[in-house]
């Protein structure tokens, strides 16, 4: 088996930490936030939103940082729709930016995702581009923030609230809308995390990268018990089964499942999923059976939902593949490009592979 390099496993653990701000304190819970200078406006929902500079009093903005090339953001752009769609009467508005070309993000807009185009599907927010990369540095660089999709909550007093993935703002945005939210406690929240960061780089990620993966599981199990909040042993858990999943141990089946379960409801998340194990085998980790098949069950559950989804299909297609199970492999692929979206280039290939594979096989 290949060892997965330490890097990697610390990136992983950074992001199932959630880490938001992992050092530094320019831009953080309860500074001012910083006004914005945009240069294009791509989207406006329909003419609904005037541009925005500076943050009305009483009012709530979510500023979403994202980029063409960004998987993630994609996926989480239906949410946002959702969430301005559900909001827009009670004061807020989304204003998602990439600092990428216009006419970058406008070639990006034509492009299908399922029977939707994504400018259909961000049609009612504000979807921007500004290239000189002002609001990035003023938010994204100042709040020491490393990757992307990433939100801001801007409240009613005009302070910056939450800082997170959107994927998980609902709660914060309703509370901060709602006047229910604790900024003080989620400040607290925070430093535990930059804390438990810290230990990362100091003491976890030496185990990791000289191979004492048992030493390192032993080690998160001492925090998990230690562990301020429910939230944060929940995190933890998910850091130890993501180690867990990565290295190929047997001990990931049980963290893995529960992984599959959260995302039950939603195809993209699902394909995330179950995509990992295929990589894993890609990547020379000696996956086990029992995780091919959680993976293909995920997998299986997506298309159920998006029976035309491509990028499942495909999944689908490359687990039947590792089991062995050709016919149903190239039955999956087939049906992927019929609706093939960015990956028609990747999905005919390995459909190429696989009939090759079939004639091979007579």
């Amino acid at each position: 088996m290949k060892r997965v390099s330490y890097w990697l496993l610390a990136v992983l653990a950074c992001a199932a930490l959630n880490v938001e701000v992992c050092r530094g304190d320019d831009l953080t819970i309860g500074s001012k936030a910083p006004s914005i200078d945009i240069e294009h406006w791509v989207q406006n929902g329909g003419g609904k939103f005037a541009p925005v500079k500076e943050f009305e009093s009483g009012k709530v903005y979510i500023i979403e940082f994202w980029a063409t090339w960004c998987g993630p953001c994609r996926a989480a752009m239906p949410h946002i729709s959702e969430i301005q769609d559900k909001y827009a009467s009670r004061g807020v508005t989304v204003v998602s930016v990439s600092d990428e070309d216009l006419e970058t993000v406008k070639g990006f807009l034509e492009e299908e995702a399922g029977e939707k185009t994504y400018a259909e599907i961000t049609k009612n927010y504000c979807l921007t581009t500004d290239p000189d990369g002002s609001v990035y540095e003023a938010y994204m660089k100042a709040a020491n923030q490393q990757g992307i999709p990433t939100a801001f909550i801007v409240g009613k007093s005009g302070q910056i609230e939450w800082i997170g993935h959107p994927m998980e703002i609902d709660q914060p945005l309703e509370d901060v809308v709602t006047g229910k939210w604790d900024r003080d406690a989620y400040a607290a929240e925070m430093k535990e995390t930059q804390a438990l960061q810290a230990k990362f780089t100091e003491e976890l990620i030496p185990l990791m990268q000289g191979g004492k993966m048992d030493e390192a599981i032993e080690l998160l199990d001492e925090w998990i018990a230690d562990a301020k909040s429910e939230k944060m042993s929940t995190r933890l858990e998910d850091v130890k089964g993501s180690i867990l999943l990565q290295t190929g141990d047997k001990r990931a089946i049980g963290p893995y499942k529960k992984m599959i379960e959260k995302a039950k409801d939603d195809p993209a998340a699902l394909n995330e999923r179950a995509w990992m194990i295929v990589q894993l085998s890609q990547g020379g980790v000696d996956v086990s059976k029992e995780l091919v098949e959680a993976a293909t069950g995920a997998a299986e559950q997506g298309v159920k939902l998006e029976p035309t989804n491509g990028a499942l299909l495909d999944t689908l297609a490359h687990l039947y593949d590792m089991q062995g199970m050709l016919d149903k492999a190239i039955e999956a692929q087939k049906k992927a490009l019929e609706n093939p979206g960015q990956f028609e280039d990747d999905i005919k290939s390995f459909l190429k592979e696989l009939e090759e594979k079939k004639k091979a096989d007579k």
